[in-house]
């Protein structure tokens, strides 16, 4: 944020009324995950900055949202409407002839009744939103015909350059059928998204390097929206004093790059590191991890699991080095984010910092080789030394004036007083 503007200047700069039909491809909460926190912590700010929000979102039948979880999402959204993807034969069936239509499968898979007296439709219409807001792209066939029916203008934001991240994903798995799984996930895809961009009036970014990846490809209606880190919305960062983990890596402990990190750090990395120093432990903690995780823990005392930590800023801001050995993906490291966000040093590989800002980067250790990785996780345990004034300058991008511009952005884009905008 600049420093000349307080953070209730920034609120009042945003306090007119844009009322947003947000469309996410999961529910967001709890926040377990770099994808989820994306799309729960711009909400969030949304709310904060005067927009009422409409959610439409998709869960899966085995992981509806307990009745405490829906509670947290209604305090931030006006109203909340969860579709549970169903499974079965037929369904099966549906999603592969979409499939055979050009939708992308996990497209395919989220699929919504748009009839005009369907129930859902009369609870957009109550609503009266001013805009879809597209957050993530797989509700995109649902945002379309919504945008569509009622004559509302149309904004995406991209998480990731979906192809190339679905490639890197299929690349990473450990398992033939998750390869395969990774590979039809991708059919269709890039026409996909380039089709939403092309249609939305805005397309917001995660990454200013996406952006020009997307450029060359003829996209010129896209603007960078960072992702926010949840520091964002306390009164100041998270700074307390490392008594927690030594080494610390924290991710999503069943995306196949996160796994494919976690494994090349505990099998190539920490050996060296062990033969300077011996007694070095490593903390390994995220959500939902694999058998395959939970393994490679196993097989030194010196490694520790944490499986689905409940305060995951806390511990990063306990730990003594922060992690980030991920080796491919796409678009922004949410978690690199969030570790700039505490005043603990970082070392990534280069893919771990990839679509932040320059100044940004430079001040993580970044290492792609394990014996120069290595080497910067025993210099860092020496001297555990970080610019807190370039950390706070950095921060800086990464705030809630970022949303408000979005917000303002959206309403230019509109181009008419909003009181005079009515759904069909």
């Amino acid at each position: 944020m600049n420093p000349s503007m307080s953070r209730s200047s920034v609120e009042r700069m945003a306090s007119d009324d844009l009322r947003l039909l947000i469309v996410a491809q999961e529910f967001p909460y709890p926040p377990n995950h770099g994808g989820r926190a994306d799309v729960w912590r711009r909400m969030r700010a949304l709310q904060r900055l005067g927009c009422p929000l409409m959610l439409v979102c998709w869960c899966d039948d085995y992981d509806q949202p307990s009745a405490d979880h829906l509670q947290m999402v209604r305090q931030v959204a006006d109203v909340v409407h969860v579709i549970v993807k169903r499974r079965g034969w037929r369904q099966d069936s549906l999603r592969l002839a979409r499939i055979a239509r050009g939708i992308p499968s996990h497209a395919a898979a989220r699929m919504a009744d748009t009839a005009a007296d369907g129930p859902l439709m009369r609870e957009v219409r109550a609503f009266q939103p001013h805009a879809v807001f597209l957050d993530s792209p797989y509700g995109g066939v649902f945002a379309r015909e919504v945008s569509a029916q009622l004559a509302l203008p149309l904004f995406y934001r991209s998480h990731n350059i979906e192809h190339a991240y679905f490639a890197g994903q299929a690349a990473a798995s450990s398992s033939l059928k998750n390869r395969l799984a990774w590979n039809l996930a991708r059919w269709h895809l890039h026409a996909y998204e380039h089709g939403l961009m092309s249609q939305a009036l805005i397309t917001f970014d995660i990454s200013a390097d996406d952006i020009k990846t997307w450029q060359a490809e003829g996209i010129r209606n896209a603007h960078w929206l960072p992702p926010l880190p949840e520091a964002v919305f306390d009164a100041a960062p998270v700074s307390t004093p490392a008594a927690g983990p030594q080494l610390l890596f924290l991710g999503n402990l069943r995306a196949p790059n996160n796994v494919r990190g976690v494994r090349w750090l505990i099998e190539d990395v920490m050996p060296l590191v062990w033969q300077r120093l011996p007694d070095a432990r490593l903390t390994i903690a995220g959500s939902s991890p694999l058998p395959e995780v939970s393994a490679l823990i196993a097989t030194d005392p010196r490694l520790e699991l944490r499986a689905n930590v409940a305060d995951a800023p806390g511990l990063m801001a306990a730990a003594g080095l922060l992690l980030n050995p991920v080796l491919s993906g796409s678009g922004v490291n949410v978690k690199t984010l969030d570790m700039l966000m505490t005043e603990r040093p970082i070392v990534s590989t280069p893919q771990g910092v990839a679509g932040l800002p320059a100044s940004l980067q430079s001040l993580c250790r970044v290492a792609a080789e394990p014996a120069a990785f290595a080497a910067q996780i025993v210099d860092g345990l020496a001297a555990p030394v970080i610019d807190v004034a370039a950390r706070v300058r950095g921060r800086e991008q990464f705030s809630l004036q970022a949303v408000a511009a979005a917000i303002d952005a959206m309403r230019r884009a509109i181009g008419r007083p909003l009181a005079d905008r009515k759904t069909a």
